[in-house]
């Protein structure tokens, strides 16, 4: 999830236990290295100046490198703007082609089903 990907670049940024450890960077360049990045349910995790940064981070240098994102989340394009900012909203308008996908909720249809 996004909010997974969030709490590895700021265990990479704040929380190292030693100068050696490598682990952190690690993730946070699998992250922006990999052929293909699924940030599923973006929007969910609590806002914060270090999650803006992280959102722009990702986002423009997966774009300059030519790398393939997804974005799955449940805001508009305006939401995503006001959430991470201008520069982020242009990015995913410019770059990004965005499909709206309508339907009923899965979970609520499996409740029903399960009653």
């Amino acid at each position: 999830t996004a909010a997974n990907i969030f709490q590895q670049f700021e265990r990479g940024k704040f929380g190292r236990e030693s100068a050696f450890d490598e682990v952190p960077d690690r993730d946070i360049n699998r992250y922006l290295n990999c052929d293909l990045l699924i940030m599923d349910d973006l929007g969910t995790e609590m806002t914060t100046s270090f999650v803006q940064a992280t959102v722009y981070r990702i986002v423009n240098e997966r774009l300059m490198n030519h790398r393939k994102t997804i974005l799955s989340t449940n805001l508009t394009i305006v939401d995503i703007g006001t959430r991470y900012g201008a520069a982020v909203r242009s990015r995913i308008e410019g770059a990004y082609e965005v499909m709206r996908f309508f339907g009923k909720d899965i979970r609520i249809l499996k409740k029903k089903q399960n009653k």
